[in-house]
C-alpha cells in the first residue's frame, strides 16, 4: 500500500514538473516575441528624439560643448559624447543657420547581437523654404542597464552618397564606394568580403627588423577606432596586387574586411604621369575608406 502511495506521489510530482516546464517555456517564448518589438520601439524613440535635438547644437559655436551636454546627454553613450565634444566638427549638429538638420527618418532597424541594434536612416535638412535634402546615416544603439544609448554614428557626405552602393549577402549589409576616387589605383577583388566572429582583439605586428614588402601586419588607429591591418603584396605584369585584411572590434565581435587592390608601377609612365601616380599613392587614404565601410555594417 505504501509503495502505491509513493508511486502515485512521484507521478504527481513529475507531471507538475512537466507542466511547469511547459508553461515556463511558453512564457519565455512569448516574452521574447514581445520583447523585440518593445526594444525596437525604444531604439526608434531614442533615434527620433536625437534627430529632433540636432538643430539645437551649433558645431562651430564656442559653446558647442555646452550645447552638446544640454541636448545630447540623454541619447549618446558618454564615451561618444566625450569624443564629439573634443572635436565638434566631426559630430552631428548644425554647421550654419541654413540649412539645418530638422529630423532623422528611420529606414530600417536590424538587431546586432544581444542588446544592440543598427539603424539605417536619413538626416532631413531644412531651410525656410522647405526640405533641402537628406543624408544617409548609420546609427548604432546599445542597451546599458535599462537605457538605450547611441554608441556610434557614420554619415556619408551628400556629394559622396551617389557614389556609394549597398551590398547585401552572407548575412550582412554594408555600403561601399563602387569605384575608388583614384586614377592610378584600381580594385581587383571588390566589394570587401566581410567576416564576423567572436574573440578578443589582438594584433601580432610584424617586427621592424623582419618586415618586408611582401607581407606586413600593423596596428593602426582610424578616427579613434583600432584596426589590425594585414597586407600581402604580389607583383604581376608591371603592377602590384595588394591583398588587405582589416580587423577591428565592433560591439563585442571581431569584424574583418578583405579585398584586393591593384597598384601600377609608376615608373612605367612618362615623367608627368609618374609624378601624378606617386602623388596619388601618397595621398590615398585607404584607412578612412575602409573605416567608413565598416561603420555602415549591419547584421541581417
Amino acid at each position: 500500500m505504501n509503495k502505491k502511495i509513493i508511486l502515485m506521489a512521484m507521478v504527481v510530482v513529475l507531471a507538475a514538473a512537466v507542466i511547469g516546464v511547459y508553461f515556463w517555456s511558453q512564457s519565455r517564448q512569448s516574452g521574447e516575441k514581445i520583447n523585440r518589438p518593445d526594444d525596437e520601439a525604444a531604439v526608434r524613440l531614442v533615434v527620433t528624439n536625437f534627430g529632433k535635438a540636432l538643430k539645437n547644437v551649433s558645431l562651430l559655436s564656442p559653446a558647442a560643448e555646452e550645447e552638446m551636454d544640454a541636448n545630447y546627454k540623454n541619447y549618446l553613450d558618454p564615451a561618444l559624447l566625450v569624443q564629439w565634444k573634443a572635436d565638434p566638427p566631426k559630430a552631428l549638429g548644425r554647421f550654419a543657420s541654413s540649412p539645418w538638420p530638422e529630423s532623422i527618418e528611420i529606414e530600417s532597424i536590424d538587431k546586432f547581437g544581444s542588446g544592440a541594434y543598427d539603424v539605417s536612416a536619413r538626416i532631413i535638412d531644412m531651410t525656410s523654404a522647405g526640405v533641402a535634402g537628406s543624408r544617409a546615416v548609420q546609427i548604432g544603439v546599445v542597451k546599458f542597464g535599462d537605457r538605450w544609448l547611441i554608441t556610434g554614428v557614420s554619415a556619408i557626405a551628400p556629394e559622396e552618397n551617389s557614389l556609394w552602393k549597398e551590398y547585401r549577402g552572407g548575412g550582412v549589409s554594408f555600403r561601399y564606394p563602387e569605384k575608388l576616387t583614384a586614377e592610378y589605383i584600381s580594385v581587383a577583388e571588390w566589394p570587401p568580403t566581410i567576416e564576423i566572429k567572436s574573440g578578443d582583439f589582438s594584433c601580432a605586428e610584424t617586427p621592424q627588423e623582419v618586415s618586408s614588402m611582401m607581407e606586413i601586419t600593423s596596428q593602426r588607429v582610424v578616427d579613434d577606432r583600432i584596426y589590425c591591418v594585414n597586407v600581402k603584396n604580389e607583383g604581376a605584369a608591371g603592377s602590384v596586387y595588394s591583398s588587405y585584411i582589416y580587423t577591428t572590434p565592433v560591439r563585442g565581435k571581431l569584424v574583418s574586411a578583405s579585398f584586393v587592390l591593384r597598384y601600377p608601377n609608376c615608373a612605367n609612365y612618362n615623367e608627368e604621369q609618374n609624378r601624378a601616380c606617386a602623388s596619388e599613392r601618397e595621398a590615398f587614404d585607404l584607412d578612412a575608406t575602409v573605416d567608413r565601410i565598416v561603420q555602415t555594417l549591419n547584421m541581417l
